[in-house]
């Protein structure tokens, strides 16, 4: 009887703590930038969102898209929150290695010029510097507005490499003619320091993650995208909290944050709740433009897939 009672024990045990140790968080290292989708990173950093999805999220802030990929190709990271032109230089090198999993809206990015200059539209800048992140999406609309205007890169006008953190020193010392940059930054240059806008262009941003980690981790799929929808959903609620956390992050006034987070269309939702962030049609079709574009400018040297 005593053995007996032993084992009703231990098959009692058992059948309490699996549950438990089945419920253990798969932990998954996620990468944000300074784009406005990074609003949604901090969040899911900030609460307990994740969590409640299964999912132990460990965040890292990265200042823009390539760096990212850099995490990704090493598997320091799972999940990228960055654009499509980062995305199309991994899948060059490893054609699906990644997945688009969700849709974040957009912003925008924009050539500045010195608001005394004489400058007006990109023509103007020929035998001038413009200061871009290289293998950005701001590089990528750079390039091919360039060869609209009859301009060519390196020889017509000189690109200077300049991660966002480093534009707004450069510009305002005068060390380049012009920088593209991207919110809050954009703004701030033009508030504090005169800066004029001469050209934009809208800055689609979305979610990929590593092909072999969902493979290898069944349903975290559906895991990521319910956390970050209801992260989504957060930011619309919380708009002045989260600005307030992301502008930890990029080393802005919180209220600077919080005006231009509602640029991104997804941030100001009449009803986030109804909100979907599958990639749209329109995204996918814009996406299959820029892999021709990417090819047409030298950016990548063959067409990349992003939707299989």
């Amino acid at each position: 009887m005593t053995k007996r009672f032993f084992l009703n024990i231990l098959a009692f045990a058992v059948g309490v703590l699996s549950p438990v140790f089945a419920a253990e968080p798969l932990p998954v290292r996620i990468g944000y930038a300074t784009a406005l989708h990074g609003q949604v990173g901090k969040t899911l950093a900030k609460t307990d969102i994740a969590a409640k999805h299964g999912l132990d999220a460990r965040l890292t802030f990265f200042q823009y898209g390539p760096p990212q990929i850099e995490g990704l190709v090493s598997k320091t990271l799972d999940v990228s929150i960055t654009s499509l032109v980062p995305t199309a230089s991994y899948l060059e090198k490893q054609p699906g290695a990644v997945k688009v999993i969700a849709e974040l809206g957009q912003s925008i990015h924009g050539v500045l010029v010195q608001g005394e200059s004489e400058y007006k539209s990109l023509a103007d800048l020929k035998g001038r510097t413009i200061g871009v992140p290289f293998g950005s999406d701001s590089h990528a609309d750079l390039l091919i507005a360039l060869k609209a205007a009859g301009l060519k890169a390196g020889v017509d006008v000189k690109l200077q490499n300049l991660a966002p953190s480093e534009q707004g020193a450069v510009f305002q010392q005068k060390l380049v003619d012009a920088v593209l940059a991207r919110p809050p930054l954009l703004q701030r240059l033009q508030r504090e320091h005169g800066a004029r806008l001469i050209q934009q262009w809208p800055h689609h941003l979305w979610v990929i993650a590593r092909s072999d980690f969902l493979q290898a981790n069944p349903g975290v799929e559906a895991k990521l995208k319910a956390a970050l929808k209801d992260a989504l959903v957060y930011v619309n609620e919380h708009l002045e909290e989260t600005s307030a956390w992301y502008a930890e992050d990029l080393r802005q006034k919180p209220e600077a944050v919080s005006a231009v987070a509602k640029l991104n269309p997804l941030f100001v939702l009449k009803d986030p709740s109804s909100a979907s962030i599958e990639p749209s049609a329109e995204l996918r079709a814009f996406a299959d433009r820029r892999a021709e574009e990417l090819v047409e400018v030298g950016l990548n040297k063959n067409r990349v897939t992003f939707f299989p």
